[in-house]
């Protein structure tokens, strides 16, 4: 895959919210996969940040730190055309997401908790014939 397009966007606000969106276009030929990363720390405070985020730049996959515990539900956070992998830490700060929009076929192959880590196979589009 190849980078074919980069916008950023840095510390406009007072909610210190820092995005990079990336276009990967497949060797193949196929619809590009638009990558969005986040540095939001604690999403749950800044819902209304990362919606507009996802609106300026529709990412198919996005992700990053989310200070969420189980107690929050998705449905508080994330939009529900998006399949979420969640790992949240069991104290005060940390855990990650990744998001991955429902028309993309995705499979999470692993997690590490201690670590705070997913690993997320994502299915690049096929080209349309």
């Amino acid at each position: 895959m190849e980078t074919t397009d980069t916008a950023r966007r840095g510390n406009e606000d007072e909610t210190n919210e820092e995005c990079l969106a990336v276009t990967l276009a497949p060797k193949t030929g196929g619809k590009p996969l638009v990558l969005l990363q986040v540095n939001c720390s604690s999403i749950y405070d800044k819902t209304l940040d990362f919606g507009n985020s996802i609106d300026t730049y529709n990412p198919d996959v996005t992700g990053t730190e989310s200070w969420l515990s189980e107690k929050i539900s998705k449905a508080e956070v994330f939009r529900t055309n998006f399949t979420i992998f969640r790992r949240d830490r069991h104290t005060r700060g940390g855990g990650v997401f990744v998001c991955v929009k429902k028309n993309i076929t995705c499979a999470e192959l692993w997690f590490d908790e201690v670590y705070e880590m997913i690993v997320v196979e994502v299915k690049c589009r096929e080209p349309k014939n």
